[in-house]
């Protein structure tokens, strides 16, 4: 399932997310452990940032390549963020986007482009549920992103980019098997 037919789609699940986070949530937990949503929007606009240079072929920060340094929150965070979803979108729609190598050819774009749509996806779904939102991915973009965590799923658990694996029932609901190999509980509640 080509992951560049279902960028759009999942930035327009993620957008309304992010522009309906109220202020008095930045400082509450997500299920993403190691941030609280402050921390997680920060995240979001350095990464998303980095992810739709990458896409785009255009030359990274060499100070800080993924945009995981700094701080990026500001007060139209939620606007930057929105436009740098639709930008990471725009950048990753093709299937040029693809082919090649970055980061000084030792990744191949594929990957890359795999491991930013289960980024925005995870993110997406830990900052909604860290606000009390409900994000609505269409079934072709939870489809693609349990692909993507069936190829990558075990190298970024290895890496530390995942959680250890949750265990789920077998007919579990696709995005909680996606959740489960991320490291999430799909239960999880603030």
């Amino acid at each position: 399932m080509p992951i560049h037919d279902h960028v759009h789609t999942l930035v327009d699940a993620v957008t309304p997310v992010v522009t309906a986070v109220p202020d008095d949530a930045l400082d509450r937990s997500t299920p993403c452990t190691e941030f609280d949503v402050r921390t997680l929007a920060n995240h979001l606009l350095g990464t998303v940032e980095a992810m739709r240079r990458i896409g785009a072929g255009e030359d990274l920060d060499p100070d800080d390549p993924w945009g995981t340094g700094g701080d990026h929150m500001h007060d139209g965070w939620r606007d930057d963020l929105s436009d740098r979803l639709s930008g990471y979108a725009a950048a990753w729609d093709s299937p040029d986007a693809f082919e090649g190598e970055t980061m000084g050819g030792t990744l191949p774009k594929q990957m890359v482009g795999a491991m930013a749509f289960v980024e925005v996806a995870l993110h997406g779904w830990d900052l909604a549920r860290g606000t009390g939102q409900h994000v609505a991915y269409d079934d072709d973009v939870v489809a693609a992103a349990l692909e993507v965590m069936g190829q990558i799923g075990e190298m970024g658990r290895s890496q530390g980019a995942f959680g250890e694996l949750v265990d789920v029932p077998a007919d579990a609901p696709p995005l909680d098997q996606v959740l489960a190999q991320a490291g999430r509980d799909p239960k999880w509640t603030p």
